[in-house]
C-alpha cells in the first residue's frame, strides 16, 4: 500500500510541476506604460504597446533596434532578427527589461502588430 501511495504522490507532484511550467510560458504580463518601466523591472518580463518612431537595422548581425513611444515616453526595443516593421506602426511587445549603458531597453520575446 505504501508503494501505491508513493506512486500517486509522485504523479500528482510531477503533474503540478508540469502545469506550473506550462502556465508560466502561456500567461503574459499585464500591459504597462513606458513611464512605469524602471530599474526595479530589470530582468523582469513586461508587456508594452507603442508606435514605432525609429528603426535601426544591423544587417551584418541580423539585429534591429526599434524605438517606440506611447503617451508617457519612449524606449528602445532590441530584436534578434530583422522584421519588416515600418515607422508609425503600433505594436505590442512582450520581453525582458535590460540595461545598455545607462539606458533601459526591452529585449523582445514577442511582437504583435496592432
Amino acid at each position: 500500500m505504501k508503494i501505491s501511495l508513493l506512486k500517486i504522490c509522485l504523479i500528482i507532484s510531477l503533474t503540478g510541476i508540469f502545469l506550473l511550467l506550462s502556465l508560466s510560458n502561456l500567461l503574459e504580463p499585464k500591459l504597462i506604460t513606458i513611464k512605469e518601466i524602471n530599474n526595479q523591472l530589470i530582468n523582469k518580463k513586461i508587456r508594452v504597446q507603442g508606435e514605432i518612431i525609429n528603426i535601426k537595422t544591423y544587417e551584418d548581425s541580423d539585429f534591429e533596434v526599434i524605438s517606440i513611444k506611447d503617451n508617457t515616453g519612449k524606449i528602445d526595443i532590441t530584436i534578434d532578427k530583422i522584421l519588416n516593421l515600418k515607422n508609425n506602426q503600433t505594436i505590442t511587445i512582450t520581453g525582458r527589461v535590460t540595461q545598455y549603458k545607462e539606458f533601459l531597453q526591452i529585449q523582445t520575446d514577442k511582437i504583435v502588430l496592432i
